[in-house]
């Protein structure tokens, strides 16, 4: 089944055939020189059946090789994390699946929660506050590494190697202003290599510049699983997040472990989901784009209330815009369908956030 991820456009109205007519494609950041970015020559896109096939199959494999959720489970995951002050230290997390029955605790700086989730419903004894970006990429690692490659997704492959492996690419965008286009990688495709060999996937990238690392060197085995005994995630070139997966095994037979007594009823349906991608428009302060639209990119946490904090900034085209768009950020609440309907348990996102400048002639 593949994940659901979501993109978003604000400050614009999305009409056939007039939007790409009236606004200009902004110039895009370089994509950064990071021995983790595999695709840095011409990536080929996918022409016919059989390659959309072939490349589908190799990424749904990869899922399934790895898919610790496929039976009954015990994760136990240890992960130190930096470079954000709400997540930054080491923290211990639980995942544990029994009977119908998911129950999974975070602990870390500041930071401690049970999470039940028993006929759909979630209980908490957190009230429903946001997750920290840390804690939302390293779930994510484990746990939402199966692309969407749904009708309107393109996708483009190359061949390359990681740590003396070789391995095959996809970048997969949902939103692509172009299909058909060769080159290197552009900022709104996602990247997945997977060693075709072992079925593995060795790294993903939500963004270039953001790198997931597996490492399968002392890989657990578990129902004929093959889990990573650790990842590392970086981020323009810095390493903040180092993770390691202490164990895995059956779930013990433990009942009290999935008592909802002493938890908050929070909501139907999980805490967090995929990443979203949200794109906004704005006018170019003061004409610094220099009469061509421009982009930055920036990366934090949407929490349910829909602000964003933990602010990021990933790269941009013109760094005099930079200042503007941490700014619009740290204002702006999301207003399109972030909402929960009644009922439903109020989410946080991993969130990509590009914000389009563009000139006073368009």
């Amino acid at each position: 089944m593949f994940t659901r991820r979501h993109t978003i456009v604000l400050g614009a109205v999305l009409l056939p055939g007039l939007l790409v007519a009236q606004i200009q494609q902004p110039a895009e950041p370089a994509v950064p020189s990071d021995p983790l970015e595999l695709i840095t020559g011409n990536a080929q896109p996918v022409q016919d059946v059989s390659q959309r096939a072939e490349i589908i199959n190799l990424l749904l494999n990869a899922h399934r090789i790895s898919n610790v959720r496929a039976q009954p489970y015990d994760l136990k995951t240890t992960f130190t994390a930096s470079g954000a002050a709400a997540s930054s230290g080491l923290w211990q997390l639980e995942d544990m699946s029994a009977g119908g029955f998911y129950r999974w605790t975070a602990q870390g700086p500041g930071y401690s929660a049970v999470n039940l989730q028993s006929n759909r419903i979630m209980y908490s004894n957190q009230p429903a506050n946001s997750l920290t970006l840390r804690l939302l990429q390293v779930r994510e690692a484990i746990f939402y590494s199966e692309p969407m490659v749904g009708p309107r997704a393109s996708l483009r492959t190359a061949r390359s190697s990681v740590n003396g492996v070789d391995v095959v690419c996809a970048l997969i965008s949902h939103n692509a202003t172009s299909s058909g286009q060769t080159g290197g990688r552009r900022w709104e495709e996602e990247e997945y290599c997977v060693d075709p060999k072992a079925g593995m996937l060795m790294t993903y990238s939500l963004a270039p510049g953001l790198y997931v690392l597996y490492d399968y060197s002392k890989a657990l085995q578990f129902h004929g699983k093959v889990i990573a005994n650790k990842f590392t995630i970086t981020q323009a070139g810095q390493t903040v997040v180092e993770a390691q997966t202490e164990s895995v095994a059956d779930p013990p037979n433990n009942p009290a472990a999935f008592q909802t007594a002493g938890l908050n009823q929070i909501g139907v349906g999980p805490v967090m989901s995929a990443p979203w991608r949200v794109r906004a428009r704005r006018p170019s302060p003061g004409g610094s784009a220099g009469g061509t639209a421009q982009m930055v990119v920036l990366h934090g946490v949407q929490s349910p209330d829909g602000q964003i904090t933990e602010v990021e900034l990933l790269a941009s085209s013109d760094a005099s815009l930079n200042e503007s768009a941490l700014a619009a950020a740290s204002k702006w609440v999301g207003s399109m369908g972030q909402e929960p309907e009644p009922g439903a348990t109020p989410q946080s996102h991993e969130l990509l956030m590009t914000v389009q400048y563009l000139s006073s002639q368009q």
